[in-house]
């Protein structure tokens, strides 16, 4: 059983880790910044493409081009053997979502365009690498007016990794790719503990 006082105790290392991050982060900005001036001393900010300025940015995992490797590699496992690349529909879901974890598909052909689906088996096609990636446990979703799919809840994609690793589907170097660029970005998700291990 969890009390508040062991809630509170859990929250505290939280706290420290972000303002120990947003140190490194800081420190890291302005490394980049210094060598974008060394490289490129004429660039100003109105030819770049800023945050703090520009709107239509999302947030993404840093892993993500990771991800989207492993899905095509472990879609054999829930598909008829044949691998599908069903990251290209991952990665459009993250280019959507707020930090909510919810997407909203109003239109698929558009989303399946944006993934790259094309022609008369476009909008199939897409529903099919849901599917796939709702069965590798990366999303779950729910239909709505507009479709089956219209409503796309994104799941913690570590935890999902991690359950295929413990299925044995991920091939162990690319979990350790992961692992590694995990703990170099500081996302700590590989050691969290499930409902049913606490």
């Amino acid at each position: 059983m969890i009390t508040k006082k062991t809630a509170a105790a859990k929250k505290a290392p939280a706290v420290l880790n972000e303002k120990q991050a947003k140190k490194r982060l800081s420190k890291a900005q302005k490394a980049a910044l210094a060598m974008r001036k060394q490289l490129w001393p004429d660039i100003t900010d109105d030819k770049l493409w800023l945050r703090h300025d520009r709107d239509g940015f999302t947030t993404i995992p840093r892993t993500m081009p990771l991800f989207m490797d492993l899905i095509q590699d472990v879609s054999k496992q829930v598909t008829t053997g044949k691998s599908v690349p069903a990251g290209k529909a991952y990665l459009v879901l993250w280019c959507r979502v707020f930090d909510e974890a919810l997407v909203k598909i109003e239109v698929e052909t558009i989303a399946a365009m944006e993934a790259g689906y094309t022609g008369e088996r476009n909008v199939s096609t897409w529903r099919e690498h849901l599917r796939v990636l709702k069965d590798l446990g990366f999303i779950d979703y729910a239909a709505g007016p507009a479709g089956p799919c219209q409503f796309v809840l994104l799941l913690n994609p570590y935890h999902a990794v991690r359950a295929l690793d413990a299925k044995g589907w991920v091939q162990k170097l690319t979990y350790t790719a992961l692992y590694q660029r995990a703990m170099e970005i500081g996302a700590s998700d590989f050691d969290d503990k499930d409902d049913d291990e606490l």
